[in-house]
Formats: C-alpha cells, sequence, structure tokens
C-alpha cells in the first residue's frame, strides 16, 4: 500500500509544474520543499515558447501571460555604457499585450500559438501552486525536508521533516510511493543520494558570466526618471568599471540586478550600493530586498536521470549560465516529458522501455541547450569593449557605435531563437522509428516546422481561429488530415491501437494547409506534442508505432489475426 503514486522533492517550477499535470492527469503526488513557501527573490525571468505551450496545455497560460511586465510595456533588450548614459543598441521586442498577434505576424519564424514571455518566477510559482493544489490527489508542503529514501521492487519510500526550525528538528513522517522524482535544485539531495555527479564545463572564467555573481533585488523608481531613454526589459551595462545586468521585474521600480564579482570582493550594502550607482550612472535611491549569491560559468548534465524508480529533473539534471533563459525551460519539458510516461507507468499501461526512454530523450536535450546557453555566454561574456567607448567627442561616438553594431548581432543572436525553444527533437529515442532522409536543421536562430517522428508538432492556426494545438487531446491524439478521413477498412487498426494508447483522440482537420505541414495522411501525437508516427494508412506500421510509443516491445503484428486492409480479389 502506497501513501500516494509519486513523491516529488523540491517545490520550484518544475515541481510544481510537473505536480500540476499529474494531477490534472488523475495521479496522486505530494510535493516536498524545505522552503517557506514559493519564491521571494526573483530567479527564472524569461518563459520560453515552448514553456508557455506546456502552459497552454495545462490551462494557466493566459493567467501567466497576465503576469509581470505592465501590458504595454515593451519587452526591449538594450545594451549602455549606464542607463542614464548612451544607449548603445536595443533589439525591439513586442508587449506582452501584442505578442500573440505578433506572433502571428512573425509565424514564419515564431510558429507558436504561445510566444515568449518576460515574467519573473516570483510570479509565475505562486500560479503554479495553486493549479497544483487545484488537484484533490495532488498535495504540496512547505516546510518539509526529505532527509532520506529508499527504493524497492514496487515502491519508494522516503523519510520527511516537517516543520522543523533552527530550534528545533521537526516531526519526521515516512511516505511511500510508486515513484520519486528529484526536483531540488542543483545541489540535489537525492542526485548525491544516487550516486550520480554532473559532467561537463565549470567554473568556466569570462570577462562577464564567468564567476561568481551577486544577484541583487531592489526597488529604484526613479531609474525611470534619470535614463533619457526608452524602458527595456533587460538592461546590460558596460561602464568603464563593470558590467552589470539589470532587469525590470514589474515595471514600476523592482528589478534584479546580477553583477560579477572580483575575487577580493564581498557582497556588502555599501559595495551594492557603489554596483547599483555605477550601472545607473546615477546616485538614486533605492530599497534592497534581497540579495543572493551564485557561480556563473556551469554547462553541466548529470551523467544519468534515472536509477529504479527515482528520476531527475530541472537543475537537480542539469546546471546551466542562465544566458538565453534556458535552465528553467529545459526543467519545465523535462516535466512535460515524463508527466504522460508516468501517468503510463502508474496505471499499469507502460512498457518496460518507457521510463528508460526519459533518459534517452532529455539527457540529449539537456547537452544540445546547455551548449546553446554556453555560446550565448561565450559571444556576451568575452566581449571586449574599447577604453575610448567610455570617452566623449568622436572618437567615443565611432567606438559606441562599432560596439553597438556587435551588440546589435549579439542579441538577435540570444534573443531570437524559435530554434531552440522549438526544436527539441527525439529522432533517437527508443520509442519511435527515425524516419529515412535529412532531418530539419537544430540551430539557434531559425525554427523550420518538422512533422518527423520525434519532433515537436507544428502548429499552425486553422480557419476556425483556434490553434491546432487546442484540438488535441489530453492523452495521444490520432490528426487526420485525409479529406476522406478513416475508412471501415482502419477500424481494427484503430481498435488495437486504442487499447494500447491512453485517452486515444481521434482529430480530423481537413484543411489543405495543415495536410501540407504535416505531409501525412495520419500523424499519431504524443501527449508533450511530439510526433511519435505519421504515414498514410493505419496499418501494421500504424499499430507497431503505437505500441513503441508506449514503451513496448517493437514486436510484429499477431499472426493469427485478420489483416487490416485485406487486399481486393
Amino acid at each position: 500500500m502506497v501513501d500516494c503514486d509519486v513523491i516529488i522533492v523540491g517545490g520550484g517550477p518544475v515541481g510544481l509544474f510537473l505536480a500540476a499535470e499529474l494531477g490534472q492527469r488523475g495521479i496522486s503526488a505530494e510535493v516536498f520543499d524545505a522552503k517557506a513557501g514559493t519564491s521571494t527573490h526573483p530567479a527564472a525571468n524569461a518563459n520560453s515558447a515552448r514553456t508557455m505551450e506546456h502552459f497552454r496545455r495545462i490551462g494557466i497560460a493566459s493567467k501567466v501571460r497576465a503576469l509581470g511586465l505592465p501590458a504595454g510595456y515593451a519587452t526591449d533588450v538594450a545594451y549602455f555604457t549606464s542607463i542614464a548614459g548612451h544607449e548603445l543598441a536595443r533589439l525591439h521586442q513586442p508587449a506582452s499585450r501584442d505578442a500573440v498577434e505578433w506572433a502571428k505576424a512573425h509565424a514564419f519564424t515564431w510558429a507558436t500559438p504561445e510566444p515568449p514571455h518576460r515574467c519573473s518566477q516570483l510570479y509565475v510559482e505562486p500560479v503554479l501552486l495553486e493549479a497544483a493544489r487545484s488537484h484533490a490527489q495532488c498535495r504540496v508542503h512547505f516546510n518539509a525536508r526529505v532527509v532520506a529514501f529508499s527504493q524497492g521492487e514496487e515502491s519508494v519510500s522516503a523519510t520527511v521533516e516537517l516543520d522543523a526550525t533552527a530550534d528545533r528538528p521537526g516531526q519526521t513522517r515516512t511516505v511511500s510511493a510508486r515513484y520519486l522524482i528529484g526536483c531540488d535544485g542543483p545541489r540535489s539531495f537525492v542526485r548525491k543520494s544516487l550516486g550520480l555527479r554532473y559532467a561537463g564545463v565549470s567554473g568556466e572564467k569570462r570577462e562577464f558570466m564567468g564567476g561568481q555573481m551577486d544577484a541583487v533585488y531592489f526597488y529604484a523608481p526613479d531609474i525611470y526618471r534619470v535614463s533619457p531613454h526608452a524602458p527595456a526589459w533587460q538592461y546590460w551595462t558596460f561602464s568603464a568599471k563593470q558590467r552589470a545586468l539589470i532587469i525590470a521585474v514589474d515595471g514600476k521600480g523592482h528589478f534584479i540586478m546580477n553583477v560579477q564579482m572580483r575575487d577580493d570582493e564581498r557582497p556588502d550594502d555599501d559595495s551594492v550600493r557603489h554596483r547599483i550607482a555605477e550601472a545607473i550612472g546615477a546616485d538614486i535611491p533605492f530599497e534592497l530586498k534581497s540579495s543572493s549569491t551564485w557561480t556563473a560559468g556551469f554547462t553541466l548534465v548529470a551523467d544519468r536521470f534515472a536509477s529504479g524508480r527515482v528520476f531527475l529533473a530541472g537543475d537537480a539534471a542539469h546546471l546551466f549560465t542562465p544566458t538565453g533563459g534556458l535552465g528553467y525551460n529545459t526543467g519545465i519539458e523535462d516535466a512535460a516529458n515524463l508527466a504522460w510516461k508516468l501517468e503510463a507507468m502508474v496505471k499499469g499501461l507502460a512498457g518496460p522501455a518507457l521510463g528508460a526512454s526519459y533518459e534517452a530523450e532529455r539527457r540529449p536535450a539537456a547537452l544540445r541547450n546547455t551548449a546553446f546557453a554556453r555560446g550565448f555566454a561565450d559571444s556576451i561574456g568575452h566581449v571586449q569593449v574599447p577604453p575610448e567607448a567610455h570617452m566623449p567627442g568622436p572618437a567615443g561616438d565611432a567606438a559606441r557605435e562599432a560596439v553597438g553594431d556587435y551588440l546589435a548581432f549579439h542579441a538577435t543572436a540570444e534573443f531570437v531563437i524559435p530554434g531552440v525553444h522549438l526544436g527539441t527533437r527525439y529522432e533517437h529515442s527508443p520509442l519511435v522509428e527515425t524516419e529515412a532522409g535529412p532531418a530539419a536543421p537544430d540551430g539557434a536562430n531559425l525554427y523550420v516546422p518538422c512533422a518527423r517522428a520525434g519532433h515537436r508538432a507544428p502548429h499552425a492556426w486553422i480557419e476556425d481561429g483556434r490553434s491546432l494545438y487546442d484540438r488535441f487531446g489530453p492523452g495521444f491524439t490520432l490528426l487526420c488530415t485525409d479529406h476522406e478521413g478513416i475508412g471501415t477498412c482502419h477500424d481494427a487498426a484503430l481498435h488495437r491501437a486504442a487499447s494500447v494508447l491512453p485517452q486515444l483522440a481521434i482529430v480530423h482537420v481537413d484543411e489543405p494547409a495543415v495536410a501540407a505541414l504535416y505531409k501525412a495522411a495520419f500523424v499519431l501525437i504524443r501527449p508533450d506534442q511530439h510526433v511519435a508516427w505519421r504515414g498514410d494508412a493505419l496499418g501494421d506500421a500504424f499499430e507497431a508505432a503505437a505500441r513503441r510509443a508506449m514503451g513496448h516491445a517493437n514486436v510484429g503484428i499477431d499472426s493469427a489475426l485478420e489483416p487490416v486492409c485485406p487486399a481486393p480479389a
């Protein structure tokens, strides 16, 4: 007898999203987090298009898009000598109220119903917590630390310390479940307990985004008064003494600033005041809300993502330098990949390969994304700003223009990245059969819609004005683009596939643009919106793909069965 289906260690955005989706799928979960509640210090500040698509799947995208900056606040990325000084370059980006229409106009690059949204984890976590707790079978516990766990053939048992304080130990409780997921961050107790290690590059040094960072959350509405420039979402400053990244949290005066500390520096109130004044270019009043230190320069991925009934997700499985905003968003994709697989495993529908497919799919994705993030960090972290750029006069103007040219190039390279957001693919997964021929290119700045098995199902706006994604079911979806629909000769194949695939939805979209996009009469789409198979007939290949997609052995159809579509006499 178990207390719940899944134990989630860590109640940050990844753990809460996983709990919310499991609850939606009817899977009971308990979340344990040592913090007193959701985050009070801004961390992740960018939700990728793919993250927003997953939020759309569980019904919270519109709530998240309404949070963060004011609806009319443009989410520009801008570069300065100081905020009150010279503007060097600017990448114009739409305000949240315009983002979806902007994406429709730019569908040739951002082929998504949910373009990126600039909103801090500070605001996203309460929405995720509400979504998780909306399901009676999902319970979230704060001030609750998992201090030990063990696993057997059928279950996992965790020892939890509840309501501990600095003065007294908490009560202990033993919780048993079918599976345990470590979403407990870069210092993951779960990962260390399993004896798993990160591999990759650590402690990489750069002029910026490569060393010890001081992150300061502060309130200074006078920034908008002293700046002669249009507001921005991100302010990158290159003064003669320091480089800084200041991010607008609410557009009303709350900011988070990241400055790289020198080896002999310590983060105290006086140094914080000087750093803020240097980045702004003016000494203005501010209220310090909170601060933290972290280390940039990591490109790390765990050597394993699972051991037995225990899985890792988010920062527990991979650690990024945050250029490109990929760490948190990669974690959300981990949870989306894992949720439907956990459902199938808990309900006894999964074949033996389904659990193993999580690592087979998500570890290469983590290696891909950490490599992209490292490239972005190199591009901004190693750039050398000439001293003349800080001088007045024609020589200074020329230097600033030259630096601005490079920064404009870099801004597009780091922030216009639909290929990173939408291009993750699982072509070599054990759950799909790799199609013949070359795959679409996998670059940062260009996304090429591709319906090959393993790729994210391409998005389209259909004729009734809805997103194609809104037609997909919560389980597997069979998308039918053939105008003749499903004939009677396919009934047996569908019946057998439906016995393997949970909640199979059959969706007919008789639109030439969708048929041209998917290049097949029938497309089997997984619950996480990745293509499992496509073809022009529902025969043996379809049935084999259905079994394979659920982790069952890829065997031929039982020879005792009647042929699905008998050949004409």
